[in-house]
């Protein structure tokens, strides 16, 4: 919504492409996610964090109608750290009460859960933006921020914290960093989660300007949004059933060469220039693939954590997955300025080639045996 709204008073494109540098929060959300494992309970850390987003999305419609962006910015920058303290007690709570086949349907679950808000955000809350205003639009964002946080206290469990977890503690906060180096060839693992988007995000960067470029139209591009998003939907339901049913040691390898082997199909559209059908074809099977990668990569994320510190091992291993994320998305607007559409999306895929290596030496079962269900 934030870039929708910039977008919509006319703001300057180094001020619109800036939201991206939220992101920021989520990759360096580590630093501060042992708090959450040592102190209170994820469940009440979860809840807490919910109304704080619910309330600050109302504060932000209260604010953009004053002087300025300063107050605006303050906001969201807030916010972001909020949403990702959400992130790391959200994912320690459901690592800490789910099995290995209940982690896996919950990974798919949890990022069709993501894409389905992100159509909320991007498509219906500006769409009532455009009808009504845009405090109104972020106003109803908040009230549904909280509705949410009034159904998860009435739904979720109580209790499900260890009670022997350790003490907080400036030793307990490096014993949360220590005990993720100990697992199995650690270093392996943490090369796999940098590269293993590094070429998908590349191709993701860049695709919405290769479809202008090759005559689809702005009414079009949102259609391919939408069913573009099913699709992606589709894929991690999909892939997490799939893993749930098999197991991840005979899913994540050919789950990582679907996702990457996706990639090319984006430099024959540039090359071929098709139709609207034709490019309505690549980008469902495309985000099909992507989807399938997602879950398998949310799986073996979650593998590589400890009970004790879930939140904490899963948060740094998704600053891993973000901070790849974040340099190659940087990265794509100057180097398909520089080398074009075609030789773009060629290298995106040539950046995912560590990952197709790496996937066939890392670990494949979990560091720690997990609980049953709760």
């Amino acid at each position: 919504m934030a870039t929708e709204f910039l977008t919509a008073i006319n703001a300057t494109k180094t001020q619109t492409s800036s939201t991206s540098l939220l992101h920021l929060a989520v990759t360096f959300k580590f630093l501060w996610s042992p708090a959450v494992d040592l102190i209170g309970t994820r469940r009440r850390w979860m809840l807490a964090m919910e109304v704080v987003l619910g309330l600050g999305m109302m504060l932000t419609g209260a604010v953009i109608g004053g002087d300025g962006l300063t107050a605006f910015w303050v906001v969201l920058a807030l916010l972001a750290v909020v949403h990702a303290t959400h992130d790391i007690a959200c994912d320690g709570l459901y690592l800490q009460a789910l099995d290995s086949r209940s982690q896996a349907l919950y990974s798919g679950t949890r990022a069709a859960a993501y894409r389905v808000a992100m159509l909320v955000g991007s498509s219906v809350l500006v769409y009532l933006a455009g009808r009504t205003s845009w405090p109104l639009a972020f106003f109803t964002a908040g009230a549904l921020m909280l509705i949410v946080a009034a159904v998860n206290a009435a739904a979720l469990p109580r209790g499900g914290q260890s009670t022997s977890r350790p003490r907080a503690s400036a030793a307990a906060f490096l014993e949360a960093y220590r005990t993720f180096f100990e697992q199995p060839r650690a270093a392996l693992v943490l090369a796999f989660m940098f590269f293993y988007r590094l070429g998908d995000i590349m191709m993701f960067a860049m695709a919405k300007p290769l479809f202008r470029d090759i005559g689809i139209d702005t009414a079009e591009r949102g259609i391919l949004n939408g069913i573009g998003a099913a699709a992606a939907i589709a894929g991690t339901v999909a892939g997490g059933a799939l893993i749930a049913r098999r197991g991840l040691q005979s899913c994540l390898i050919p789950m990582t060469y679907l996702q990457n082997l996706a990639i090319p199909l984006y430099a024959l559209l540039s090359l071929l220039r098709p139709t609207f059908p034709g490019v309505l074809a690549v980008v469902i099977a495309e985000q099909l693939a992507a989807g399938v990668g997602a879950a398998a990569s949310a799986v073996f994320l979650m593998q590589r954590t400890r009970r004790a510190f879930s939140a904490s091992h899963f948060a740094f291993a998704t600053a891993i997955v973000s901070l790849g994320s974040t340099l190659s998305g940087f990265l794509s607007g100057p180097l398909n300025d520089a080398v074009g559409h075609t030789a773009f999306f060629t290298l995106a895929f040539v950046a995912s080639w560590p990952s197709l290596v790496l996937v066939l030496f890392v670990p494949r079962t979990p560091v720690e045996e997990s609980p049953p269900a709760r």
